[in-house]
């Protein structure tokens, strides 16, 4: 895959970029390439969802694929009002999930795929990282010629941890790190811990947004540098040739 075939679009994060669209507490990324779209996560809110997805002038019967990280409200809360719009999806979840709600997904789309521990290919050349830590959370790595760019809703097992897994398995450089790092609840020290770790790995750009934090997000714009990107609602992120060339609102 080429990382100039791909787009990003945060529709919905407590950190806003864009003050047209509605922000609230959770998560949402819409991932487009050449040959598929997916939902990464749906945010809290569905209707919000919905009318932030509409502003962005994206169309809801355009979604191939829903990717749920992991089971909290803040992350799965709007996708019934897809399936509403749209039950032709497919969806990913990992094996923690609840039956009940891996029961009633495959009543209301186009089917569930099950990912357990270990790194799954889903799509060509998109990946899930396989669950990690207690709250068993699934992040996505799309393989690109120019480095891997990985999407982590919450990271509660460790914006680190998914790091690493994803470089061991590809053996390739990070060219983006992207969403909830969780690190709101650390000191400097730790954080700036975990920033060398992912600065170690080869990691070009860092977005992070959500539950990351304010001082986080300062420590990583500290040490990044220019390739911090200040992201949150309503960012749209492209790519050429191993530079992000597009990062607007």
């Amino acid at each position: 895959m080429k990382s100039n075939d791909i787009k990003l679009t945060v529709l919905f994060d407590n950190e806003c970029c864009n003050n047209d669209l509605t922000s609230l507490w959770g998560f949402s990324c819409f991932i487009q390439t050449t040959n598929s779209t997916i939902l990464f996560d749906t945010g809290s809110n569905g209707r919000v969802l919905l009318k932030n997805i509409e502003k962005k002038k994206l169309k809801i019967p355009s979604i191939d694929n829903i990717f749920l990280s992991h089971a909290h409200w803040d992350h799965i809360g709007g996708i019934d009002s897809i399936l509403e719009l749209n039950s032709s999806v497919h969806i990913f979840v990992t094996s923690h999930i609840s039956k009940n709600f891996i029961r009633d997904m495959k009543t209301l789309s186009n089917g569930v795929t099950i990912i357990e521990e270990k790194p799954t290919e889903i799509l060509t050349d998109i990946y899930s990282t396989g669950y990690i830590g207690e709250q068993s959370e699934q992040s996505i790595i799309l393989n690109t010629d120019d480095g891997l760019i990985i999407i982590a809703g919450c990271a509660h097992g460790g914006i680190e941890n998914i790091a690493k897994r994803a470089k061991k398995f590809f053996n390739k450089k990070i060219l983006l790190l992207l969403g909830g790092f969780h690190l709101h609840s650390k000191n400097d020290q730790e954080i700036l811990k975990i920033i060398k770790t992912i600065k170690n790995l080869d990691t070009k750009f860092v977005a992070p947004s959500h539950c990351t934090g304010s001082r986080a997000r300062e420590l990583f714009k500290e040490e990044f540098k220019d390739n911090y990107i200040d992201s949150g609602l309503g960012i749209e992120i492209s790519f050429k040739e191993n530079d992000i060339i597009n990062y607007c609102f």
